[in-house]
């Protein structure tokens, strides 16, 4: 008997101890508190990469636009960048597309006489290429979003009916007249790799450009597959006293006209005058 009663004490003794020290909150969840040492995950973001990546073809030109001035006798431009090689690089220059209309003259009488004319839609005001290897072995491999001048000129949409022959004709009327004035380049451009990776290329503009934005397209070709392109706006327009010019002209005409008409007489007065006195 003493023993159970000294057990029963000892039991109760335990228990009142419990209750003075409160009760033991658990963290929900199995959450412990912070550890001290390095953290678990990575130091970077998951959305950030941690290898940079570099773009395959990057291209810029020496002077953002075409200004022409009074004294404009064209010019030419440079374009350079860089690749991850291997490759191989193309440049297609593409002015704005538009309406041409081409005269067939022949002798009548022994005088030129204008016998006929067709129109074209979609016809580039400017097109050249330019490569750093032969364009034809290029394309033969399979590129087919880049068109040689051939190639482009199929495309224009004739305006009218007219024979097959007849157009043919036309049409190489028409890149007769645009190669006269610089406008359809016969010679492929030269693309100039240096260091396996750097290129760079002279594209020339003639004097008889026509305003409006032009298109620079850039290819990185592997295998004859393309695998990158860049395409870079050229605005080409007017500046400077040419340019008042031709906006008197468009939006005063008549003032214009008679401007120029009030100009020329006087211009013809002073000449009549000085060779008067000679």
């Amino acid at each position: 008997m003493i023993r159970l009663a000294l057990a029963l004490a000892l039991v109760v003794a335990l228990a009142a101890t419990a209750s003075a020290q409160g009760p033991r909150v658990e963290p929900p969840g199995g959450l412990t508190g912070p550890s001290i040492g390095p953290p678990v995950g990575p130091l970077v973001p998951p959305s950030v990469p941690t290898e940079p990546s570099t773009p395959d073809l990057i291209v810029d030109l020496s002077r953002p636009r075409v200004s022409i001035t009074s004294a404009f006798h064209g010019e030419s431009m440079l374009l350079f960048g860089m690749f991850d090689p291997p490759g191989e690089v193309v440049v297609v220059v593409a002015g704005p597309s538009g309406r041409e209309t081409i005269m067939r003259k022949q002798r009548v009488l022994g005088l030129w006489l204008n016998t006929g004319r067709q129109s074209f839609d979609d016809v580039p005001a400017y097109y050249a290429i330019a490569a750093s290897q032969p364009l034809q072995r290029l394309l033969a491999r399979g590129s087919g979003e880049i068109l040689s001048l051939e190639d482009r000129l199929a495309t224009i949409k004739p305006v009218g009916e007219r024979s097959p022959d007849e157009l043919t004709q036309f049409r190489n009327g028409l890149v007769e007249v645009k190669r006269s004035e610089g406008l359809y380049p016969a010679a492929i451009g030269q693309v100039t790799v240096q260091a396996g990776r750097l290129f760079r290329v002279e594209l020339p503009f003639p004097s008889g450009l026509d305003e409006g934005v032009y298109d620079i397209r850039t290819y990185l070709l592997r295998e004859g597959k393309i695998v990158a392109a860049v395409s870079r706006p050229l605005p080409v327009g007017k500046v400077g006293f040419s340019a008042q010019l031709a906006g008197w002209a468009v939006s005063d005409g008549a003032l214009y006209g008679l401007g120029a008409i009030l100009m020329a007489l006087l211009v013809g007065w002073a000449g009549g005058s000085v060779m008067r006195r000679l």
